[in-house]
C-alpha cells in the first residue's frame, strides 16, 4: 500500500493489525456505526480517522 493511500484509508486486516482485534469485532463495529468505511470495488477499506478515533475512544485500562 502506498503512503498515500495508507494514510486515509487501511484494509480489514490492517486494521485488524492495527488495533489487534479480531475480524467479527470489526464487522460488528462497522454495523454499528462506530467505524466508517468505504467500498472499493469487492474491498471495504477503513478511513484512517475513524479507526483512530474509534481506538481513542476506547476504555482505558486503570484510568479513574
Amino acid at each position: 500500500m502506498s503512503e498515500d493511500t495508507q494514510s486515509v484509508l487501511m484494509s480489514i486486516n490492517d486494521f485488524r493489525a492495527y488495533a489487534k482485534v479480531g475480524r467479527t469485532l470489526v464487522y460488528k463495529e462497522l454495523a454499528k456505526g462506530t467505524l466508517e468505511a468505504v467500498k472499493v470495488g469487492r474491498r471495504t477499506l477503513i478511513l484512517t480517522s475513524s479507526a483512530r478515533t474509534w481506538v481513542e475512544k476506547l476504555d482505558r485500562y486503570g484510568v479513574r
